[in-house]
């Protein structure tokens, strides 16, 4: 059954972090509402699961192999992108990581390297990449994954706290910056949800 909230059809989407949890949803949900998505995780083997999910409600999909936190990934997932379509009407950051887990007197700094490289630089590259692009064609909507933890801390995940209160300024600013030009930039910040992740 299609999803009706709202029509896609015809869209270019992209989603982060989309091999599983979350990110699986919101793809697949976009599918439904008739958008083609463009998804990357680091593990393609459940990458091409979702992609033919995405397919059987006829919709195109694009896998890319890509770590978020790495520019040069980054960069070739996005080339490859606009080689295909040539726009992006959404792009959803979703992936993210927490490595750890307790008092932020314990945490070390490859761990806040590693959160914030995946949680907020991943994101703000990928806005600025496609952002490029959607202010030349003055329409387009980023939806940034953020977490109640970017809100308030969250018990044992201070770093993770950090990393997304980041993304949610970050969204703020992207609103203010390029909203009176046509592009929408929001912030979605979800409760513990099941999935693998978490």
């Amino acid at each position: 059954m299609a999803y009706t909230r709202y029509n896609l059809e015809g869209k270019k989407a992209v989603v982060t972090g989309a091999s599983r949890g979350i990110g699986k949803a919101i793809a697949l949900t976009l599918a439904e509402a008739g958008a083609d998505i463009a998804i990357c995780s680091r593990h393609t083997e459940t990458l091409d699961e979702v992609a033919a999910e995405i397919r059987d409600k006829g919709r195109e999909a694009l896998v890319v192999q890509c770590h978020v936190g790495k520019t040069d990934q980054i960069k070739e997932f996005v080339g490859q992108v606009v080689d295909k379509w040539g726009f992006v009407d959404v792009l959803v950051n979703n992936a993210a990581t927490n490595p750890i887990f307790g008092p932020i007197l314990n945490s070390e700094e490859w761990a806040l390297e590693k959160i914030i490289a995946t949680n907020l630089k991943g994101p703000y590259l990928l806005c600025l990449e496609l952002g490029k692009l959607m202010l030349k064609e003055g329409k387009g909507s980023i939806i940034n994954v953020a977490s109640t933890a970017g809100l308030a801390p969250a018990m044992g995940m201070g770093l993770y706290s950090v990393s997304k209160s980041a993304l949610i300024m970050l969204t703020k600013v992207l609103a203010n910056e390029w909203g009176s030009a046509g592009v929408r930039a929001n912030a979605v910040c979800p409760g513990v949800v099941k999935t693998k992740f978490s």
